[in-house]
C-alpha cells in the first residue's frame, strides 16, 4: 500500500510542478503584454484589465507554490529518501 501512496503523492507533486512552470509561462507573457500596453499608451481600460488578469496569475501562482511545497513536505515524511525530479518553487 506504501508503494502505491509514494506513486501517488509524487504524481501530485509532478502534476504542481507541469502546473506552475504552465502558469508561469503564462504570466511572463501577460507581463510582456502588460509592457506594451504602457509603452503605447494604451486605454487606462485596457492596461487596467491586463493589470487585474496578472493579479490574478500571480496569486494563483503563489497558491500552487503553497500547495507544492505542502505536498513534498508530505512525500518526503510519507516516501522516505525516494528523490523526485526538479522543483520550480523554492523549499520551505
Amino acid at each position: 500500500m506504501a508503494i502505491q501512496d509514494c506513486s501517488t503523492r509524487r504524481t501530485l507533486v509532478e502534476r504542481l510542478a507541469v502546473d506552475y512552470r504552465s502558469l508561469d509561462e503564462t504570466t511572463t507573457g501577460t507581463e510582456e503584454e502588460l509592457a506594451a500596453l504602457q509603452a503605447g499608451s494604451a486605454a487606462p481600460e485596457a492596461i487596467a484589465a491586463v493589470q487585474e488578469r496578472l493579479a490574478e496569475e500571480r496569486e494563483r501562482l503563489g497558491e500552487i507554490v503553497l500547495q507544492g511545497q505542502a505536498a513534498v513536505e508530505e512525500f518526503r515524511t510519507a516516501c522516505g529518501g525516494e528523490q523526485l525530479p526538479t522543483l520550480p518553487w523554492p523549499p520551505r
